[in-house]
């Protein structure tokens, strides 16, 4: 299955330039759902988001980079067409978890069978947003409340 997942605030807000992990939170439950939701699976960063992450790759997790740029790596695989990426994954039927940023999500939206959306209450302050999927044939199936988050799943229907 291919999922984008993705944490996002009232207004879709998922990026501020300057944190430390490039989010305009820091929620730890969150990132305790999304290590457990990814570990011993493949997720797909861009370049940025790697970036703002540390430039390395996450423990006990297959770790692609896609990117325009000729950068290489020991540690990671570098790609540079998503959609070579994602048919590759269907084809195998092997799960992957699209990270963002927010051009990766926007590319990968077409494409995903499912969103898991961490909805981080109230309004941020940030410059990067998740790109609207009102049109993309996604109904949400459920909401799961965490005690700081509400994870929203919505699926291509």
């Amino acid at each position: 299955m291919i999922t984008i997942i993705v944490a996002a605030d009232q207004d879709l807000l998922i990026g501020k330039k300057g944190t430390k992990n490039g989010m305009p939170w820091s929620n730890s439950e969150d990132l305790k759902h999304f290590k457990k939701t990814t570990l011993n699976h493949t997720v797909l960063f861009g370049m940025n988001t790697f970036k703002a992450m540390g430039s390395r790759p996450l423990p006990k997790r297959k770790t692609i980079i896609l990117t325009r740029s000729d950068f290489t790596s020991d540690e990671v695989e570098v790609r540079h067409q998503l959609e070579d990426v994602i048919q590759e994954y269907k084809d195998r039927g092997e799960d992957l978890f699209i990270c963002g940023g927010a051009n990766i999500y926007k590319q990968a939206l077409p494409l995903a069978d499912e969103i898991l959306l961490s909805r981080i209450p109230g309004k941020h302050t940030g410059e990067t947003y998740f790109p609207s999927f009102d049109d993309m044939g996604y109904t949400c199936v459920e909401k799961r409340p965490f005690e700081t988050f509400t994870l929203e799943v919505y699926r291509r229907v």
